[in-house]
């Protein structure tokens, strides 16, 4: 038996390579390795069998890159049957007859943990008077026709921080720009893809580490300038995070627009609230 090993960008690794675990720095070895790559990073591995094999992957995080070299492989392979053994939630495994057929079965699974499930994304408006709790959240409403003035729009992104600290977004749409861009992120957010922070500065919303969950958002802050009003609403939504797969998020966000002399610009502060439950309302 063999291990190969497919990495996020599509380079296929002897399963005992040494220099693919100092790359990143791991302290695991052999199949300890494979197990963790597979569930963190988006890898593909495949125990090769005289005349079968086994393919181990977690379909929610592995790319584009990673499933054209599989396809690739697949492609050169001669064996008449094969394991596919993916992770959900859990580990299932499948006995399929050829290559051909592993990867229509692997593209299948891709393809629906990829896919916006009816109901992922639920926004719920709260009302100003249940915020006793924020009150920089309730004088934001109270002084909204000051504060979004040019000469109150500092004192405003003050009161965001100080009910929501760096949790805050700040995105920007110029007069021919056809989507909003990020224009600045508070340091709590995205805090396990500094790599994407670094890029994000000017990139549209819609581009986040879920393309389905930025899409909405991008969406929903279109709304909210459009209707020229902050909103408060609570969210329950199921994001598919690269590095854990679908995760339930669940916050109360404001979201503030205001226009200026280059453009329109809207604000958005969120704090996280494992207390908010959408769905129990939405089958009730």
């Amino acid at each position: 038996m063999s291990l190969l090993l497919i990495d996020d960008q599509g380079k296929q690794w002897d399963g005992a390579s040494r220099e693919l675990r100092l790359a990143f720095d791991s302290p695991y070895s052999g199949g300890e390795f494979a197990h963790y790559a597979i569930l963190n990073l988006g890898f593909v591995a495949i125990n090769n069998y005289a005349g079968s094999f086994q393919v181990r992957m977690r379909p929610a995080i592995v790319g584009d890159r990673t499933a054209a070299a599989l396809r690739q492989w697949l492609g050169k392979s001669e064996a008449k049957r094969g394991v596919v053994s993916s992770f959900n939630s859990e580990w299932t495994s499948e006995l399929i007859a050829g290559p051909a057929l592993v990867m229509a079965r692997i593209d299948a699974l891709i393809a629906e943990s990829r896919r916006a499930k009816p109901q992922d994304y639920l926004a719920r408006p709260v009302s100003p008077e249940v915020l006793t709790e924020m009150p920089a959240l309730a004088q934001i409403v109270d002084d909204w026709d000051r504060l979004r003035q040019p000469s109150g729009q500092h004192r405003l992104l003050g009161l965001l921080k100080q009910s929501f600290g760096d949790r805050y977004i700040v995105v920007k749409k110029e007069p021919r720009q056809g989507s909003l861009v990020f224009h600045e992120l508070g340091n709590g957010l995205f805090t396990k893809y500094e790599t994407w922070r670094t890029c994000a500065v000017g990139a549209p919303v819609e581009e986040q580490p879920d393309r389905d969950y930025g899409r909405w958002i991008a969406g929903t802050y279109n709304e909210v300038i459009r209707a020229g009003m902050p909103a408060i609403e609570d969210i329950d939504a199921i994001v598919r995070w690269p590095h854990a797969g679908r995760t339930r998020l669940r916050y109360r966000r404001v979201l503030v627009p205001l226009h200026t002399d280059d453009g329109v610009m809207l604000l958005s502060a969120s704090l996280m609230d494992n207390r908010i439950d959408l769905r129990v309302a939405q089958a009730s």
